[in-house]
């Protein structure tokens, strides 16, 4: 019957139903593929600010380049822009230490030193200084005076101030004010070191040039730095963990893409596959196998032209939103970025996934539904039976004879058992794997911490417990505390020492007791409760309670110190070791009780490792009675920041160091919003869509049942008990995906982390919520079709198509 096909609208008209859920299925689908690859391209966008604010615009840098190599490289046609800056070590300026140094003008911007207001330095005589040392003297300090400055030498100068430039968090924090000379007083000057700057021009392959230039100018890696954040961004990066990155990131791609043609051709194989008597009907008023083939085919893409743009707008939608987040968190820094961000290639992708599977899912189906005879079609002979074997087995039993039957549907059917429990199980592996990425400090991003300070006052002399009681009471401070602290003989087992150290530090004597000696002291730092609490979010091993670090006579041993800038491990302790402190007149044996993988404050002085003790114990293991702070931490109320700040400079006078931390804590938080927006944007499109993913199965399924249910309630079975049979269906369809999803799932995460190089914890709370929101979700998404069903008559279900 040639003219067959004009029954298709009303063939479709039919299963209305059942199309929409086809069509939100494939719809989710894409939807999750144009939202991840969109998102990671708006991700890119941010982060590039984001860099090029934190480490600015160049892409490698020369370390103490010589005259002949600046030359060399400046003079090449593929660089774009290079500029060279020298440390010029320490001074005083106005009687205050500072850091002497100086930049090309050319490149100030590229490393966003930016000119507030002046001019650049240029002649021998003059100098440019931060917003913030020009405001803080009373009156402040104003373009065209003179300050003294006192040049490394001991050599006295005059300079006049020709320019002020905007504030850096890092130097405001510290104290220490940083001064720009011209480039030809820095000519006159010995640097302690200088870097060369170098940014190319667009397209050039960087790899390949800076291999060119190391050949060329005999230059050693050890020379050559990288902007590893650009680069990384660039795609142009010889960074191991970078690169690790991008094969973590491959591996999760590439699942988000299988996840989505699971979930299309699970519910279109389910729509179809339990039509077979419609296709019987077309058979017998004369369709031939060609003809239903090409029906379903149609079938597939009627749903991929409707449901494929819906699917491309939600995609687009939920990127928009993570960008109107950071748009308007951090309007100075994302203000030119627009709202309405989209991958090119994550809407291709979702276009070409949503064709291509439903195309795929739609060939089996569509085979098997030409080949299905007539007779047998009418008759029902494929809807689902109830095993005789199943129904007189164990199961009786155990359950009423409505839940037998609902998971001998599940387990009788098993093609649809494995593509739902597929389809549930991808969407847990899927979740569990981006879970990874959830901690942005997993990724090297630093946020502020609950212990970050917004402004500390430090003392060489120490500061008195009177001033920090007075600080406690200032109406706008939100939250005080103070470190003591102080360099010790410290000796252990020498077998404690990393291999690392001793390499450094070269042959370690040893007493005849196996203890060592040492060759730099230790540095001890009194923690109060609070902090010890704080602190046990790094504890390894041990413990850390204050009662019994005082009664015990406890320490905490620190794994990792800053040792010339960066952490390091120079003592591996184990809970349990002796530590023997002297002092002028004893030596006294402490036991280590905890370890802290790392504290997030530096000594003024390379020591040899960290010890953690109470204020209690301090003093005694110090002998000093003062009990002194030498750091007093202060967090702020939001309001009136800048009184408060005023009122603790006058409590404190000029025997203090005040530093203002509140702009690098912004520039930390800033950072830390870019990726976390994304991250958690990530971990929150995989889990509506998989919630949705588990409700859209149900409605599919359940809908796919009618008349098998119609048949069930014919013979007798009640609301009540249908209710049951279903969600018996149900949980042994989504307790199967769980169990595959979750066993799958734990152990990629456990590669991933390895792989990362981090540590790794059973997921406990996660397999548990899994598990409990799968499978309640699966519950509550079979209350509606099955509301529907038994709203209609019986006889209306059975002869229903």
């Amino acid at each position: 019957m040639k003219n067959y096909l004009e029954l298709a609208p009303k063939y479709l008209s039919a299963h209305k139903r059942k199309t929409r859920l086809t069509i939100t299925s494939v719809a989710m689908a894409v939807a999750l593929v144009v939202g991840i690859f969109s998102m990671v391209d708006a991700l890119v966008k941010f982060e590039k600010a984001q860099v090029l604010k934190d480490q600015g615009n160049y892409h490698i840098l020369i370390r103490n380049p010589s005259p002949r190599e600046i030359q060399a490289i400046g003079s090449r046609i593929d660089v774009q822009n290079a500029g060279t800056w020298k440390d010029l070590g320490e001074g005083t300026i106005n009687g205050e230490n500072c850091a002497l140094t100086s930049l090309d003008e050319n490149f100030a911007k590229n490393i966003n030193f930016n000119l507030n207001k002046g001019r650049y330095p240029t002649s021998k005589n003059e100098i440019m200084l931060e917003k913030w040392f020009m405001e803080k003297s009373k009156p402040a300090h104003k373009i065209g005076d003179t300050m003294t400055i006192t040049l490394p030498g001991k050599i006295i100068k005059k300079f006049t101030i020709s320019g002020i430039y905007n504030n850096w968090g890092a130097t405001k924090a510290a104290a220490i004010p940083a001064v720009f000379v011209s480039t030809k007083m820095s000519e006159q000057l010995k640097p302690k070191s200088s870097q060369y700057f170098v940014l190319f021009k667009d397209g050039v392959n960087i790899i390949k040039v800076e291999g060119e230039i190391k050949k060329t100018l005999n230059i050693v890696d050890a020379r050559i730095g990288h902007n590893e954040g650009l680069l990384a961004l660039m795609m142009q990066t010889k960074n191991n963990n970078v690169l690790k990155m991008y094969a973590v990131g491959g591996v999760l791609f590439f699942l988000v893409l299988i996840t989505g043609v699971v979930m299309i051709y699970n519910t279109f194989n389910i729509s179809v596959m339990e039509r077979v008597r419609q296709f019987g009907i077309l058979r017998c008023i004369g369709a031939s196998e060609i003809q239903i083939k090409r029906l379903v085919k149609r079938e597939g893409l009627s749903i991929s032209w409707r449901a494929i743009p819906i699917g491309v707008f939600a995609g687009i939608l939920i990127t928009f939103i993570c960008t109107a987040i950071l748009k308007f968190y951090n309007t100075k820094l994302y203000g030119g970025i627009p709202l309405i961000n989209f991958s090119v290639f994550g809407i291709g992708a979702g276009i070409v996934i949503g064709f291509l599977t439903v195309f795929i899912a739609s060939l089996l189906p569509a085979k098997k539904a030409a080949k299905v005879s007539p007779v047998s079609a009418l008759s029902g002979s494929m809807d689902s039976k109830i095993s005789r074997k199943t129904k007189q087995g164990l199961l009786m039993k155990i359950f009423h004879a409505e839940i037998v039957i609902g998971i001998s549907n599940s387990v009788y059917k098993k093609k649809t058992l494995f593509l739902i429990s597929s389809s549930i199980a991808l969407s847990i592996i899927m979740f569990m794997c981006f879970s990874v990425f959830v901690n942005p400090t997993f990724l090297g991003i630093k946020a502020p911490e609950v212990y970050t300070p917004d402004v500390s006052i430090t003392s060489s002399q120490g500061i008195g417990e009177n001033i920090y009681k007075k600080l406690s009471t200032l109406g706008n401070v939100k939250r005080v505390y103070g470190r003591m602290s102080n360099y010790v003989d410290a000796t252990f087992d020498v077998t404690r020492l990393t291999g690392t150290y001793k390499k450094e530090m070269g042959p370690i004597k040893t007493e005849s007791n196996g203890l060592m000696v040492a060759k730099e002291k230790s540095w001890i730092v009194s923690y109060d409760s609070m902090q010890m609490q704080w602190a046990k979010k790094s504890l390894m091993a041990g413990g850390m309670d204050e009662n019994e670090l005082n009664t015990q006579n406890g320490i905490v041993a620190v794994v990792k110190n800053y040792r010339k800038g960066e952490l390091a491990a120079d003592a591996s302790m184990k809970v349990g070791d002796a530590v023997y402190i002297k002092t002028a007149t004893w030596t006294k044996e402490y036991k280590v009780m905890g370890i802290l993988s790392s504290v997030p404050y530096e000594s003024e002085k390379q020591t040899l490792t960290t010890f953690i003790t109470t204020q209690k114990q301090f003093a005694k293991i110090t002998g000093d009675i003062t009990s002194n702070y030498k750091t007093i931490d202060i967090q702020l109320n939001k309001k009136n920041q800048e009184q408060t700040i005023n009122e603790i400079k006058a409590l404190a006078k000029n025997s203090v160091t005040l530093h203002d931390s509140r702009q690098l804590n912004a520039e930390a938080s800033s950072s830390f919003m870019t990726i976390a927006v994304f991250i958690y944007g990530f971990v929150g499109i995989i889990t509506f869509i998989s919630i949705l993913n588990i409700i859209n199965t149900m409605n599919t399924n359940i809908t796919s049942k009618t008349k098998y249910l119609g048949i069930m309630r014919a013979i007798g079975m009640s609301d009540r008990q249908l209710t049951r049979m279903a969600l018996a269906e149900a949980v042994v369809y989504t307790a199967s995906g769980c169990v595959f999803g979750c066993a799958i799932g734990v152990l990629l995460q456990k590669n991933l982390t390895s792989f990362l190089i981090s540590n790794w914890h059973f997921p406990v709370l996660q397999v548990v919520l899994i598990f409990i929101i799968s499978i309640l979700t699966a519950a509550f998404s079979i209350i509606s079709p099955l509301r529907r069903i038994k709203a209609r008559g019986i006889s209306e279900v059975i002869g229903s198509l």
